[in-house]
């Protein structure tokens, strides 16, 4: 029997009519996806999703040339509640969905599976905490896999990439997953060029197999408790831009075959066990960041390192490195920062490394670097760190350094440094931290130190700085916290100029030729934790007055030309509650001791040894790229007389009480 005419436009009616169905139910789909954020979103991307609109016209939405939706792209569209994996993966042709940057929650459903087309799946920096991830073996088709950092907990279904043979991108990182061996699976995904599975449980050795994946230009293991040696195949991965493998457990020497990857530009290899030298690295001469602190390498820094031009940063420091800097180290390099210190380094700092004008931090401290602190650095008005301490530096500071408009903080303690600090320091509008302590610096204090009106800690104790303190010194800065000029040959009185609503915690005067009275001002030191002017030539009375410094813990009098009562008899209430350390020794105070001072002394009975690890008095504050330890707080010290015997406490314990009234005429 022949067809009617009518035939072919009816089937060609019905084809219609079917693409006029499925494109009607993927509006539906995309409707209901609305509809259920908006629940818990108030989202400005769905104010383009109107039934009137077409769909392919809706914000994130692409279409392809059928009508039918292949992409949602809604991140960082600041998106809460629980994604409808259950509605989405009927979209048919639906091949990327990217929904990273959101605040998502709730489980991802089992659903997720039927979006067998995918190509492109983003669920990463939401919030899926609790919840594990599916398994999502039929997503074979995936090029682009990105879950880090959503709370993903649980076991990873790892057996699921097996398939996923496609698979370019692999981000998981950062999700507290259950420690597992790192997985075989990802072997087998030999088309990867990014693989992120840094913090996310991996545990055991790096598997030789990581050679097969050739293609990868990034690869990040970082934060995780893996152990071992690396192996030399890593070496194969000729292609890689950046490798991060910090705060893991790793041993051994840098393997050989890490000269092979000279596309490396970062690379960071930090707080490991490793050691041996750096001549695996000389080759690297594409590096732009090389991060090995806080190993047990040793040996010299290689001369090559002086032909990177594009090493940024160079962070080397709590190693067992040996021997000089090159000399031309960092001449050619626009460099950020070099942080060395805590070696064995020797010899003199390279001169060149801020030649190009962008250095902001050169760190070198606890060193046994000599020579003078080079001249050319007065240049580097980029530099905003400065940090030589404990080395064995001479000569004087080159003028212009003091004066740096960008320094943040300088720390020449602990060398051997001479010579004045200049009054081009008044430029150092920035300078916040000064610690210039146990040096042979001479000359006066410029009152320019008072332009410097940001500044927190004055640390310039054990010198052989003289003349007067600048009177400007109580009241210019309302930020400064720590003042400590101990042990130089200061003469005259002490300003008395402390303002009202200054921040002081500390104020060291002690072991100066300071005479006069104290300064009443020092009642506006609400804050004042230290208080030590012993060893000077005050004649005073007694700072009754000091009784309204509720903060006070030590009080340090002594050796001076005190006299009369101590204290005010005649006043009741709590005074020095917090006092720990109260030295009133080799002075003049007569009559009766003071009754109601001593009952108050509540800090001196408190026991605090029940603390688990010792606490010192001092303050944290923000210095360099080694900000850990020690290496941030400033720590207040204080000699102590203990059977005729003056001990110096360099730190002071919070448990440590004391109390001297010797040689007195009571």
């Amino acid at each position: 029997m022949s067809r009617p005419l009518l035939y072919p436009f009816y089937l060609l009616f019905c084809f219609f009519s079917l693409l006029s169905g499925i494109q009607s139910a993927d509006l539906q789909i995309l409707m209901k996806l609305k509809s259920t954020l908006l629940q818990t979103s108030n989202a400005i991307a769905f104010i383009s999703w109107e039934s009137s609109n077409s769909m392919c016209n809706f914000t994130g939405i692409n279409c392809n040339s059928g009508g039918f939706v292949t992409e949602i792209e809604l991140s960082y569209q600041n998106l809460t509640g629980i994604l409808p994996l259950d509605s989405i993966c009927l979209l048919q042709s639906l091949e990327k969905l990217s929904f990273g940057f959101n605040y998502l929650h709730g489980p991802i459903m089992d659903d997720l599976k039927n979006c067998v087309k995918l190509q492109y799946l983003d669920l990463g920096n939401n919030l899926f905490t609790g919840w594990s991830v599916p398994e999502i073996s039929s997503l074979s088709q995936l090029r682009y896999l990105h879950l880090n950092l959503s709370g993903f907990s649980g076991t990873f279904p790892w057996k699921s990439l097996q398939n996923m043979t496609n698979l370019g991108w692999l981000s998981l990182g950062d999700n507290p997953f259950n420690p597992s061996p790192f997985p075989n699976e990802v072997f087998l995904l030999t088309n990867l060029t990014w693989l992120y599975l840094s913090n996310c449980g991996i545990q055991g050795t790096i598997p030789a197999e990581i050679g097969n994946l050739k293609e990868l230009i990034n690869l990040e293991l970082a934060d995780n408790n893996m152990t071992g040696k690396t192996p030399v195949e890593i070496g194969n991965l000729v292609n890689l831009w950046q490798l991060e493998l910090y705060n893991n457990s790793f041993t051994g020497k840098l393997p050989i075959g890490l000269r092979n990857l000279t596309k490396l530009e970062i690379f960071d290899f930090s707080n490991n066990y490793l050691e041996g030298d750096l001549s695996e690295l000389r080759f690297l001469n594409n590096l732009v960041s090389l991060q090995l602190y806080q190993n047990e390498l040793s040996g010299q820094v290689p001369a090559e390192f002086s032909n990177f031009t594009k090493l940024v940063d160079l962070s080397l420091y709590r190693n067992s490195f040996t021997g000089p800097l090159p000399h031309t180290l960092l001449f050619w390099a626009k460099t950020n920062f070099i942080e060395a210190s805590e070696n064995f380094f020797t010899g003199p700092i390279p001169p060149d490394m801020c030649k190009q004008g962008t250095m902001k931090s050169l760190i070198v401290s606890e060193n046994y670097l000599t020579g003078e602190i080079p001249a050319s650095y007065a240049n580097c008005s980029t530099l905003n760190r400065f940090r030589a301490n404990n080395n064995s530096l001479s000569g004087k500071v080159p003028i212009g350094i003091w004066g740096l408009p960008n320094m943040d903080l300088i720390d020449i303690s602990l060398n051997d440094i001479e010579g004045p600090i200049t009054s081009d320091i008044k430029n150092a509008k920035s300078l916040t931290y000064i610690f210039a302590g146990n040096n042979h610096l001479s000359g006066e204090l410029p009152a320019a130190i008072c332009n410097v009106s940001f500044l927190e800690i004055l640390d310039i104790s054990n010198n052989s700085l003289k003349g007067k303190i600048p009177q400007c010194l109580g009241n210019f800065s309302y930020h400064l916290r720590v003042m400590n000029l101990r042990m130089n040959n200061f003469q005259g009185t002490i300003p008395d100029t402390f303002a009202k609503g200054n921040q002081l915690r500390t104020v060291v005067f002690n072991d100066n030729n300071l005479k006069g009275l104290l300064p009443k001002s020092f009642i506006n030191c609400t804050n004042l934790e230290v208080l030590d002017l012993g060893n000077n030539k005050i004649n005073d009375l007694f700072p009754y007055w000091s009784e309204a410094l509720t903060n006070l813990q030590v009080l340090v009098l002594k050796s001076n030309k005190f006299h009369g009562p101590i204290g005010n008899h005649n006043t009741s209430g709590v005074f020095f509650f917090k006092l720990r350390i109260l030295d009133l020794s080799h002075n003049e105070f007569t009559g009766l001791l003071p009754r109601n001072y001593f009952e108050n002394f509540n800090a001196m009975m408190i026991n605090d040894e029940g603390r688990l690890e010792p606490h010192y008095m001092g303050e944290i504050y923000t210095t360099g790229y080694s900000c850990n330890h020690q290496s941030c707080q400033y720590q207040d010290s204080v000699v102590v007389t203990v059977k005729g015997l003056d001990i110096k406490l360099q730190r002071i314990l919070t448990i440590f009480t004391t109390i001297d009234l010797s040689s007195n005429k009571f």
